[in-house]
């Protein structure tokens, strides 16, 4: 059987370039919003306000992978990365969704440099990693993209946040980071106030300390800092060093519009 890449030209085709990365790489903090719904529609409306990407999920929410699809291609009409949050799994778990062509995966509950390692590999082509190779899919515009173009690209324009939310990845922070092939450290209050007996307080001091300790090594390693927060703290976020930014989400929008409009009414 013939190979498939060998027909093409390299460099005639290339991957869709990240948004985010070249927003960090110019020094800047990179601006997301998170979708809990399913709808292409939304991803589109979120795009269109031109945040550097979208953060979809596939870990607490029940998109299929058909849903995943439809919203990168919603958010690529209007050039915006999009950052699936996957459910941990084997690698085909991870590597659907950058097949499908999102930017960017975050990876939840990273626990230790055997997990972060493992994680590497999955997501990360040689000689970096041990990535399943295809070249088939949209990613790499259906073979158009030669082989050894589409690994190096892919190596180069698409990332993976560790997501670090648990006691034992702070204790393993350091090493995790050292790590070649980990883009990115994103810390996760909500579960990391959980794991700390003090759910939701995500203010609390053993937060905030810890919080800033993501962002100082994350720099210190060269990696991007990622996080979530609201409209009332992203300078004081983006001057800890974090560059990477979720503010709000659809669903707090629509219940806060929700509630608004019904309010509106008073005792009428």
């Amino acid at each position: 059987m013939a190979d498939p890449y060998s027909a093409q030209t390299p460099g005639s085709f290339a991957l869709r370039r990240s948004r985010v990365l070249r927003k960090i790489a110019d020094g800047k903090v990179a601006r997301v919003l998170k979708l809990n719904t399913t709808d292409p529609k939304v991803a589109e409306i979120f795009a269109s306000a031109q945040p550097d990407a979208i953060w979809l999920c596939m870990e607490h929410v029940g998109a299929n992978w058909s849903d995943i699809e439809h919203q990168i291609r919603a958010a690529r009409i209007h050039d915006v990365d999009t950052v699936l949050r996957v459910a941990r799994g084997s690698y085909s778990d991870y590597i659907r969704g950058l097949e499908l062509d999102a930017t960017g995966l975050i990876v939840p509950h990273v626990m230790n440099v055997a997990d972060a390692t493992a994680v590497r590999d999955f997501t990360k082509f040689a000689p970096i990693g041990r990535r399943a190779v295809d070249g088939g899919n949209a990613d790499a515009q259906f073979t158009r993209v030669g082989l050894l173009d589409y690994m190096r690209q892919a190596n180069d324009e698409r990332f993976v946040c560790h997501q670090i939310e648990d006691p034992e990845a702070v204790e393993n922070l350091e090493a995790i980071a050292e790590i070649d092939g980990v883009d990115c450290l994103f810390f996760g209050p909500g579960d990391y106030s959980v794991a700390l007996g003090i759910p939701g307080q995500i203010d609390h001091p053993d937060v905030q300390k810890v919080r800033q300790k993501v962002a100082e090594v994350a720099r210190k390693n060269g990696k991007i800092a990622a996080t979530v927060c609201s409209q009332t703290n992203i300078h004081s976020y983006a001057d800890m060093g974090y560059n990477f930014l979720n503010v709000g989400a659809d669903v707090i929008a629509l219940v806060n519009y929700a509630d608004a409009a019904m309010a509106a009414f008073g005792e009428l």
